[in-house]
C-alpha cells in the first residue's frame, strides 16, 4: 500500500525550497505519494497555517503523514515534534502549528525528534523543511517508527486561538482565515447561528473592531446581491463574509484576527436566500 505525504509551507513557488523538500523525500522513500496542501501561507503565519491544516488533515487516507514547514523559529532550540494521532501522524515545529489538528484527532503519543541519523546530514540553520521536515516524513513512509527517531514528550506548544462564544444574545469571534477569493473566514460556527435562531434569510449586524455591518445570511454566493457583502455558512460550517465575483477583505478591511461580533437584527426577508 502507498503511503502518503502532504506538504503545507510558507514557502510560496517562485523559489526552489518547495523541488527541494519533494527531491528529498523521493531521494529517502520513492514509493511514496507526495500531495501539496498548500505553500502559500502568508509569510511566518502560524495561525493560518494551523487552520489550513485542520480543515484539510482529514479527507486523507488513514495513515497520511502531514509535514508541516510554517517556522519563524527555524535555527533556534525550538523542538521538532512528530504527534501521533488516532488516525495520522504529524511532523512539524513545536510552535503549535499542528496542535489543532493533532487534537481534534486525538493524541496519542508526541516524540521530539532527536535521532539525526534521520535527518540531513548537513543541517542548515535556515533551512529545517530540508534538514528534518522532509526526511523524517519520508523514512515514516517508509515503516520507520516514531520511537526510533524522537523520544516522549510529556508537552507541546497548544496554539491560542480564542473560541468564539455566545453571550447576551450575540456571539463573539474573530477572523481565521482569508481565503483567496477574499471570503473572510471566521470561527462563528453553525450550531452558535441555530442557538441564536439565526438562518439563511435573516439580516445581522456584524461589528469588526468598531465598525458595524448590516448584512443578510443566504444560502449560497450567487444569492448575494451583485457588489454587496453577504453572509454564507461554508463547507467547514464557519460563517463568513463573501461578496458574489469579488473580495470582501478588500472592501471591508479585514485581517486576521480582527474581532467579530454578531446578532440577529431582522427576521427573515423571504425563505430564498
Amino acid at each position: 500500500m502507498r503511503n502518503f505525504i502532504t506538504l503545507l509551507t510558507d514557502f510560496g513557488l517562485n523559489d526552489h525550497y518547495v523541488a527541494v523538500l519533494k527531491g528529498v523525500i523521493y531521494s529517502i522513500c520513492p514509493q511514496t505519494l507526495v500531495i501539496d496542501i498548500t505553500h502559500n501561507i502568508p509569510k511566518f503565519n502560524v495561525k493560518m497555517a494551523s487552520h489550513i491544516l485542520y480543515v484539510a488533515y482529514k479527507y486523507f487516507p488513514k495513515n497520511t503523514i502531514h509535514s508541516v514547514t510554517v517556522y519563524p523559529e527555524v535555527g533556534t532550540d525550538t523542538k521538532a515534534l512528530i504527534i501521533k494521532t488516532r488516525n495520522y501522524l504529524f511532523v512539524g515545529p513545536d510552535n503549535g502549528v499542528l496542535s489543532l489538528a493533532a487534537k481534534d484527532d486525538h493524541i496519542e503519543e508526541v516524540f521530539e525528534i532527536v535521532n539525526k541519523d534521520f535527518m540531513l546530514e548537513e543541517m542548515s540553520y535556515t533551512f529545517h523543511g530540508r534538514d528534518i521536515f522532509a526526511p523524517v516524513p519520508a523514512f515514516l513512509a517508509c515503516g520507520v517508527k516514531p520511537e526510533e527517531m524522537g523520544v516522549p514528550v510529556d508537552s507541546h506548544l497548544i496554539l491560542s486561538i480564542e473560541k468564539s462564544c455566545i453571550k447576551d444574545g450575540s456571539i463573539k469571534g474573530e477572523i481565521i482565515h482569508i481565503d483567496g477569493y477574499g471570503n473572510v473566514i471566521t470561527n462563528i460556527g453553525r450550531e452558535q447561528l441555530e442557538g441564536l435562531d439565526i438562518s439563511a434569510g435573516d439580516i445581522l449586524e456584524v461589528q469588526i473592531g468598531v465598525i458595524k455591518y448590516e448584512l443578510r445570511l443566504v444560502k449560497t454566493f450567487s444569492n448575494i446581491k451583485g457588489g454587496e457583502v453577504g453572509l454564507v455558512v461554508d463547507s467547514e460550517n464557519l460563517l463568513e463574509l463573501c461578496i458574489f465575483k469579488d473580495s470582501a477583505a478588500k472592501t471591508i478591511s479585514a485581517n486576521i484576527g480582527d474581532k467579530v461580533k454578531v446578532k440577529k437584527i431582522s427576521e427573515k426577508l423571504n425563505r430564498e436566500g
